[in-house]
């Protein structure tokens, strides 16, 4: 089922080469997690696939949508039950998908999995450049010192996951504050 649904990704997000680039490195992450956690890979597999599909739709747009997070959940569950999956696993690839931005009280491992290898994409180099290109510079460091300095250490419960974040967030952390310290010098010159 997983190359069913890869497939379907890989065609609705062609004209959006860096998402689909984010969405299979969010694959890979849950691979590499979730075989260390106890897992349904069925379901964090089409989750973690189906995870930002609302982008495929030229339609939306990320200044006035809501959430995406509720959107992609919305066009999966469409997905899987045009495929006929079974209202158990519509039901559970739907709610991980909805709560890959926040996490709900009791996740389930895959909501969990899911929201780590999301996140992890934020961190380092390529959260770096992710955001600068997506928000700008000014913006950029905005969400950097605001939204994920603070609370990326929180975001990762799974030892897996928090192993593969700690060289992400040391470089993100070295790289805010090389960047602040050059402002400063800038500024005093």
């Amino acid at each position: 089922m997983e190359s069913v649904i890869a497939s379907y990704v890989t065609n609705a997000l062609a004209e959006q080469p860096d998402i689909l680039a984010h969405t299979n490195r969010v694959v890979n992450y849950c691979k590499i997690i979730g075989k260390t956690e106890k897992v349904n890979m069925d379901i964090l597999m089409m989750s973690a696939w189906l995870h930002d599909i609302c982008w495929s739709n030229q339609e939306i747009n990320p200044e006035t949508i809501k959430t995406h997070a509720q959107e992609s959940s919305i066009m999966a569950k469409e997905i899987l039950e045009k495929i006929n999956m079974s209202d158990n696993v519509v039901e559970k690839v739907s709610s991980a998908i909805a709560s890959h931005e926040q996490l709900n009280e009791n996740p389930s491992n895959e909501m969990r999995i899911l929201f780590e290898a999301d996140h992890l994409d934020r961190l380092g180099a390529i959260g770096i450049s992710r955001i600068f290109s997506t928000y700008g510079v000014k913006a950029g460091l905005e969400i950097i010192n605001k939204r994920i300095l603070p609370f990326m250490e929180t975001w990762f419960v799974t030892k897996k996951g928090f192993d593969l974040a700690r060289e992400k967030i040391h470089f993100l952390n070295m790289f805010a504050d090389n960047y602040n310290d050059e402002l400063i010098r800038v500024q005093k010159s």
